[in-house]
Protein backbone atom coordinates (compact mmCIF):
# COMPACT_ATOMS: atom_id res chain seq x y z
CA UNK A 1 0.00 0.00 0.00
CA UNK A 2 1.67 3.21 -0.96
CA UNK A 3 1.10 5.91 2.11
CA UNK A 4 -0.21 9.29 0.47
CA UNK A 5 0.33 11.66 3.81
CA UNK A 6 3.11 11.45 6.26
CA UNK A 7 3.12 13.60 9.71
CA UNK A 8 6.85 14.77 11.02
CA UNK A 9 7.13 15.24 14.45
CA UNK A 10 10.56 16.97 16.06
CA UNK A 11 12.18 16.58 18.93
CA UNK A 12 12.98 18.27 22.69
CA UNK A 13 12.97 22.11 21.84
CA UNK A 14 12.92 21.84 17.91
CA UNK A 15 10.05 23.10 15.73
CA UNK A 16 8.76 22.64 12.05
CA UNK A 17 11.69 24.96 10.82
CA UNK A 18 14.36 22.49 12.04
CA UNK A 19 13.23 20.25 9.61
CA UNK A 20 15.65 22.96 7.16
CA UNK A 21 15.02 21.64 3.10
CA UNK A 22 14.35 17.97 4.24
CA UNK A 23 10.50 18.20 3.58
CA UNK A 24 10.82 19.91 0.34
CA UNK A 25 13.27 16.98 -0.19
CA UNK A 26 11.08 14.26 0.99
CA UNK A 27 7.83 15.70 -1.00
CA UNK A 28 9.91 15.80 -4.27
CA UNK A 29 11.89 12.67 -4.34
CA UNK A 30 9.00 10.58 -2.52
CA UNK A 31 6.01 12.24 -3.98
CA UNK A 32 5.54 12.10 -0.37
CA UNK A 33 2.27 14.76 0.90
CA UNK A 34 4.21 16.07 4.50
CA UNK A 35 1.93 17.67 7.11
CA UNK A 36 4.71 19.39 9.96
CA UNK A 37 2.64 19.47 13.51
CA UNK A 38 4.74 21.25 16.43
CA UNK A 39 4.40 20.06 19.58
CA UNK A 40 2.56 22.04 21.92
CA UNK A 41 5.36 24.91 23.48
CA UNK A 42 7.22 25.01 20.30
CA UNK A 43 7.10 26.19 17.07
CA UNK A 44 3.55 27.65 15.78
CA UNK A 45 2.12 26.97 19.54
CA UNK A 46 5.38 28.57 21.40
CA UNK A 47 2.94 30.81 23.09
CA UNK A 48 1.12 27.81 24.78
CA UNK A 49 2.73 25.53 27.93
CA UNK A 50 3.86 22.09 27.24
CA UNK A 51 2.00 19.06 28.69
CA UNK A 52 3.76 17.06 31.31
CA UNK A 53 2.83 13.93 30.03
CA UNK A 54 3.75 12.68 26.31
CA UNK A 55 -0.05 11.14 25.75
CA UNK A 56 -1.34 14.90 26.85
CA UNK A 57 1.07 15.57 23.99
CA UNK A 58 -0.07 13.13 21.45
CA UNK A 59 -3.30 13.94 22.19
CA UNK A 60 -2.83 17.74 21.73
CA UNK A 61 -1.62 17.44 17.99
CA UNK A 62 -4.22 14.56 17.41
CA UNK A 63 -6.65 17.58 17.87
CA UNK A 64 -4.50 19.57 15.37
CA UNK A 65 -4.85 17.62 12.61
CA UNK A 66 -4.47 18.86 9.07
CA UNK A 67 -8.03 18.43 7.22
CA UNK A 68 -6.81 15.77 4.66
CA UNK A 69 -5.62 13.61 7.63
CA UNK A 70 -9.02 13.59 9.39
CA UNK A 71 -10.92 10.79 9.29
CA UNK A 72 -9.12 9.31 6.11
CA UNK A 73 -6.91 6.72 5.13
CA UNK A 74 -4.32 5.52 7.72
CA UNK A 75 -1.18 7.51 7.14
CA UNK A 76 2.58 7.75 8.25
CA UNK A 77 4.59 9.30 10.47
CA UNK A 78 8.15 10.26 10.74
CA UNK A 79 9.48 10.99 14.02
CA UNK A 80 12.76 12.22 15.69
CA UNK A 81 13.60 11.99 19.27
CA UNK A 82 11.23 13.11 21.73
CA UNK A 83 8.75 12.71 18.40
CA UNK A 84 9.07 9.01 18.51
CA UNK A 85 7.69 8.70 21.80
CA UNK A 86 4.53 10.83 20.86
CA UNK A 87 4.43 8.49 17.71
CA UNK A 88 4.96 5.17 19.84
CA UNK A 89 1.71 6.73 22.09
CA UNK A 90 -0.84 7.55 19.10
CA UNK A 91 0.27 3.68 18.58
CA UNK A 92 -0.80 2.29 21.46
CA UNK A 93 -4.08 4.97 21.78
CA UNK A 94 -4.92 4.55 17.84
CA UNK A 95 -3.69 1.98 15.75
CA UNK A 96 -6.22 2.41 13.35
CA UNK A 97 -5.11 6.03 12.48
CA UNK A 98 -1.59 5.35 11.06
CA UNK A 99 -0.10 3.08 8.51
CA UNK A 100 3.57 3.20 9.57
CA UNK A 101 5.82 4.86 11.95
CA UNK A 102 9.64 5.52 11.00
CA UNK A 103 11.21 6.07 14.74
CA UNK A 104 14.78 8.15 14.04
CA UNK A 105 17.09 8.34 17.44
CA UNK A 106 14.55 7.82 19.54
CA UNK A 107 13.95 6.54 23.23
CA UNK A 108 11.62 5.59 26.14
CA UNK A 109 12.29 5.48 29.81
CA UNK A 110 12.88 2.20 29.81
CA UNK A 111 16.44 2.75 28.69
CA UNK A 112 19.62 3.77 31.27
CA UNK A 113 19.62 7.34 32.23
CA UNK A 114 23.39 7.75 30.68
CA UNK A 115 22.22 5.94 27.29
CA UNK A 116 19.32 8.68 26.78
CA UNK A 117 21.49 11.61 27.36
CA UNK A 118 24.95 10.65 27.37
CA UNK A 119 27.43 12.27 29.52
CA UNK A 120 29.73 13.72 27.37
CA UNK A 121 26.18 15.45 26.63
CA UNK A 122 25.52 17.26 29.94
CA UNK A 123 27.49 19.69 29.80
CA UNK A 124 26.32 21.13 26.53
CA UNK A 125 22.95 20.11 27.53
CA UNK A 126 23.34 22.47 30.46
CA UNK A 127 24.94 24.68 28.70
CA UNK A 128 22.15 25.36 26.23
CA UNK A 129 19.30 25.49 28.66
CA UNK A 130 20.44 28.07 30.44
CA UNK A 131 22.44 30.16 27.70
CA UNK A 132 21.05 33.62 28.33
CA UNK A 133 20.85 34.62 24.81
CA UNK A 134 19.70 33.07 21.18
CA UNK A 135 23.26 32.52 20.07
CA UNK A 136 24.29 30.96 22.73
CA UNK A 137 21.56 28.63 23.10
CA UNK A 138 21.76 27.55 19.31
CA UNK A 139 25.38 27.31 19.23
CA UNK A 140 25.25 24.43 21.86
CA UNK A 141 22.19 22.91 20.88
CA UNK A 142 24.09 22.50 17.28
CA UNK A 143 27.11 21.35 19.04
CA UNK A 144 25.55 18.91 20.48
CA UNK A 145 23.57 17.33 17.81
CA UNK A 146 25.45 17.44 14.75
CA UNK A 147 28.20 15.98 14.04
CA UNK A 148 28.61 17.46 10.21
CA UNK A 149 27.53 21.30 10.65
CA UNK A 150 28.45 21.67 14.66
CA UNK A 151 30.78 24.82 13.19
CA UNK A 152 27.78 25.85 10.19
CA UNK A 153 27.56 29.96 10.84
CA UNK A 154 25.17 29.92 8.15
CA UNK A 155 22.88 27.05 9.82
CA UNK A 156 23.71 28.58 12.72
CA UNK A 157 22.18 32.21 11.87
CA UNK A 158 18.88 30.35 10.73
CA UNK A 159 18.38 28.32 13.93
CA UNK A 160 19.10 32.06 16.05
CA UNK A 161 16.81 33.30 13.61
CA UNK A 162 14.21 30.41 14.20
CA UNK A 163 14.42 31.40 18.13
CA UNK A 164 14.26 35.10 17.94
CA UNK A 165 10.65 34.51 15.86
CA UNK A 166 9.31 32.30 18.62
CA UNK A 167 11.03 32.48 21.48
CA UNK A 168 11.71 28.98 22.98
CA UNK A 169 10.28 29.08 27.06
CA UNK A 170 13.02 27.03 29.22
CA UNK A 171 9.98 26.14 31.39
CA UNK A 172 8.73 24.16 28.38
CA UNK A 173 11.85 22.29 27.65
CA UNK A 174 12.32 21.60 31.66
CA UNK A 175 8.15 20.00 30.79
CA UNK A 176 9.45 18.31 27.95
CA UNK A 177 12.09 16.63 30.13
CA UNK A 178 10.00 15.83 32.71
CA UNK A 179 7.16 14.65 30.32
CA UNK A 180 10.48 12.35 28.45
CA UNK A 181 11.41 11.05 31.73
CA UNK A 182 8.42 9.60 32.35
CA UNK A 183 7.56 7.45 29.76
CA UNK A 184 7.64 4.29 29.16
CA UNK A 185 7.48 2.28 26.24
CA UNK A 186 3.86 0.06 26.16
CA UNK A 187 3.84 -3.37 27.10
CA UNK A 188 2.27 -4.93 23.80
CA UNK A 189 1.46 -2.96 20.87
CA UNK A 190 -0.44 -4.66 17.71
CA UNK A 191 1.64 -5.98 14.90
CA UNK A 192 1.97 -3.86 12.93
CA UNK A 193 5.67 -3.12 10.95
CA UNK A 194 7.58 -0.17 11.77
CA UNK A 195 11.30 0.99 11.36
CA UNK A 196 13.61 2.57 13.69
CA UNK A 197 16.85 4.55 12.66
CA UNK A 198 19.37 5.60 14.80
CA UNK A 199 23.13 6.49 14.41
CA UNK A 200 25.68 5.02 16.19
CA UNK A 201 27.40 7.88 16.61
CA UNK A 202 24.81 10.07 18.06
CA UNK A 203 26.25 11.99 20.52
CA UNK A 204 23.09 12.76 22.90
CA UNK A 205 21.42 9.53 22.79
CA UNK A 206 23.22 6.19 22.79
CA UNK A 207 21.79 4.14 19.35
CA UNK A 208 21.35 1.25 22.10
CA UNK A 209 17.78 2.89 22.71
CA UNK A 210 16.59 2.13 19.36
CA UNK A 211 18.24 -1.24 19.20
CA UNK A 212 15.97 -1.91 22.69
CA UNK A 213 13.15 -0.34 21.19
CA UNK A 214 13.48 -2.70 18.01
CA UNK A 215 14.02 -5.44 19.76
CA UNK A 216 11.07 -4.86 22.28
CA UNK A 217 8.82 -4.83 19.10
CA UNK A 218 10.56 -7.09 16.43
CA UNK A 219 11.31 -4.04 14.39
CA UNK A 220 14.09 -3.76 11.70
CA UNK A 221 16.33 -1.37 12.71
CA UNK A 222 18.81 0.28 10.25
CA UNK A 223 21.87 1.95 11.24
CA UNK A 224 23.91 5.30 10.55
CA UNK A 225 27.61 4.68 11.38
CA UNK A 226 28.89 8.96 11.97
CA UNK A 227 25.55 11.17 11.32
CA UNK A 228 24.66 13.11 14.22
CA UNK A 229 21.36 12.96 16.76
CA UNK A 230 19.57 14.94 13.86
CA UNK A 231 19.95 12.78 11.13
CA UNK A 232 17.70 14.56 9.07
CA UNK A 233 20.25 17.48 8.95
CA UNK A 234 23.17 15.66 8.70
CA UNK A 235 22.39 13.34 6.11
CA UNK A 236 18.98 13.59 4.90
CA UNK A 237 19.70 11.95 1.91
CA UNK A 238 20.63 9.14 3.20
CA UNK A 239 17.17 8.74 5.29
CA UNK A 240 15.22 9.51 1.76
CA UNK A 241 17.03 6.28 0.36
CA UNK A 242 16.24 4.65 3.37
CA UNK A 243 12.95 5.63 2.71
CA UNK A 244 12.12 4.33 -0.74
CA UNK A 245 12.93 1.03 0.03
CA UNK A 246 11.11 0.29 3.15
CA UNK A 247 8.22 3.07 3.42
Amino acid sequence: MTIKHWVFLRGLGREQAHWGEFIASCEAQLGWQCHCIDLPGFGSEYQRRSPTQISAIRYDIQQRLPAPLRGGAPFGIVALSLGGMVALDWLASNPEQIAKIIFINTSTGDCPLLQRLKINSLAVALRALLASSHIARERAALTMVSNYHSADLALLAHWRQISTLRPVKRINILIQLFAAARYRAPTTLVDKPQLVISSRADRMVSYHCSEWLAKKYHWPLLLHDSAGHDLPIDDGQWLIEVFKRNA
